[in-house]
């Protein structure tokens, strides 16, 4: 009687000690979002159509890998943050990607690519800050002034692109401004 007393307790204490376990099921994108500070969606706005501005969110052709940047409709956005003045984007519960600035042409003058990396890779002298809703990023020789693009890219999709000083479109191009879509809590070390 003993043993089959003791063995309850136990088993009742295992299962109370497995269930206060501490894990992310059950939790969605929008929960996690709340958990870390200045986490946001982020929206591109532009002229799609004479009638409608809205574009979508910016996110990578397969959502949760790296790649370059551009923009989905009707999918679950990631999350995006700006910390120490980089920006990233929330993936999964244990992984953030860094978007990167890259040079993809090589030529100077030639507008540069946001693409979604594991690690730091091209410009890495320019910083990202929110002006109001507007994602702007920022460099010592000039101010792109918030303006970005989407241009067709070799694999058929399209990319987000944007000049360090502000230019007319590319040929085929169209202008969007990239917008957060949670407001922003000015104390938050995560939200600069």
């Amino acid at each position: 009687m003993y043993t089959v007393k003791l063995f309850l307790v136990l088993s009742s204490l295992f299962v109370v000690s497995i269930l206060s376990i501490p894990t992310w099921d059950g939790y969605s994108r929008d929960a996690i979002g709340s958990i870390v500070p200045g986490a946001t969606f982020i929206e591109a706005i532009g002229p799609a159509t004479r009638e409608q501005m809205y574009m979508g969110h910016l996110s990578t052709a397969k959502p949760g890998h790296p790649g370059n940047l551009t923009y989905i409709q009707n999918q679950q956005p990631p999350l995006f943050l700006i910390n120490q003045n980089w920006l990233w984007q929330i993936n999964n519960e244990t992984s953030i990607y860094r978007v990167n600035v890259l040079n993809t042409t090589g030529v100077e003058n030639l507008p540069l690519q946001l693409v979604l990396g594991t690690k730091a890779e091209g410009i890495k002298t320019g910083t990202w800050r929110w002006r109001g809703s507007m994602l702007y990023y920022d460099q010592a020789n000039g101010d792109h002034q918030g303006l970005f693009y989407s241009c067709p890219s070799a694999d058929g999709g399209f990319g987000i692109f944007m000049y360090i000083k502000s230019a007319a479109p590319p040929l085929g191009c169209e202008i969007l401004t990239l917008h957060s879509t949670m407001p922003k809590n000015p104390r938050s070390s995560w939200h600069q």
